[in-house]
């Protein structure tokens, strides 16, 4: 069985990073994305490239990420998505598609919890 595939969407390069680092670590699979522009490049590479998990970061440097899941939920279903932002957006996250919410700052081991229960291992 192969490791579970994160695509991280993060504007904060140095967050990312770490992410990463983290992910991989633990034995995960990781594309790191700086931007969800070009929007339709993006979109096809996440349906392309089929990962587990979608970590996406609410607030993209004015982009709106909730457009975008929209999109991504009108031409792929399937595809988890945990977003996560530093302010309290958890139900419009929800509500726009995404399968989780992780408020920032957020503990390491929190992101693990929330990645094992979305990929049902938890």
């Amino acid at each position: 069985m192969s490791s579970p595939k994160v695509v991280l969407i993060e504007d904060d390069e140095t967050m990312r990073t770490l992410l990463g680092e983290l992910l991989r670590m633990e034995g995960y699979q990781v594309v790191s994305l700086g931007s969800i522009e070009p929007e339709e490049a993006v979109l096809t590479q996440l349906i392309d490239q089929q990962p587990d998990v979608v970590f996406l970061d609410v607030n993209m440097h004015g982009r709106d990420t909730f457009a975008f899941l929209r999109k991504l939920r009108s031409k792929k279903e399937g595809i988890r998505v945990l977003m996560s932002s530093g302010m309290p957006l958890e139900t419009e996250s929800i509500n726009v598609g995404a399968d989780g919410f992780l408020m920032k700052p957020f503990m390491p081991n929190e992101l693990l919890t929330k990645l094992h229960h979305l990929l049902g291992s938890a």
